[in-house]
């Protein structure tokens, strides 16, 4: 016998979760399953499944200005300063065009830095490490998102610092106290 358990969603949710399931050509039952069964997968890979759809946004966004993926190798065979201007250039372009569409910039920051390692993560600030292979291109390209955007930043002695979006903070902070609140309001079931 298949046990159920009934999961409350708010009507806006369902109606719109309905639309999407509708032009996908599924029920909205079926449509659950499948996210919540993919959900699963990708978190006993350990992988937190709601990073995982945020992180395909931004990379949906990314193809649109033509992002693919390139080896570390092949690129660090073809590094000169133009090439890291040229990065630099393209990431401020890019910034001030997701600023102008009203796209949080600084998860594109983060997207980039996570997937080649070049982040360090201090409180309120990012640092991008300094390097010397093809991830210079992206470190290039990192700051150049950032200054284009309008984030904060500071540059010195090889450092390039990216200060963290108030906004960002904030949320980071009510999601951790929001799951301090939902621990502490469980009740044991005896």
């Amino acid at each position: 016998m298949v046990s159920r358990k009934t999961v409350g969603l708010d009507t806006s949710i369902v109606s719109e979760l309905r639309g999407i399931a509708l032009r996908r050509g599924m029920n909205l039952v079926s449509y659950l399953r499948k996210l919540i069964t993919e959900a699963i997968e990708l978190e006993k890979r350990g992988y937190y499944a709601p990073r995982a759809l945020a992180e395909k946004r931004v990379e949906y966004l990314l193809n649109s200005f033509n992002f693919i993926y390139v080896p570390v190798e092949l690129v660090s065979n073809s590094l000169s300063s133009d090439s890291l201007r040229n990065a630099r250039e393209f990431g401020i372009r890019l910034g001030m065009t997701l600023k102008e569409l009203g796209v949080n910039a600084y998860e594109f920051i983060e997207f980039l830095g996570n997937s080649s390692g070049i982040l360090i993560f201090e409180s309120d600030k990012v640092i991008v490490t300094p390097v010397s292979d093809g991830k210079s291109l992206i470190a290039e390209l990192i700051k150049g998102l950032a200054l284009g955007s309008g984030l904060e930043c500071s540059e010195g002695k090889g450092v390039f610092v990216i200060k963290v979006p108030k906004e960002v903070i904030e949320r980071a902070s009510k999601a951790v106290e929001e799951g301090l609140t939902s621990r502490r309001g469980r009740r044991r079931k005896v």
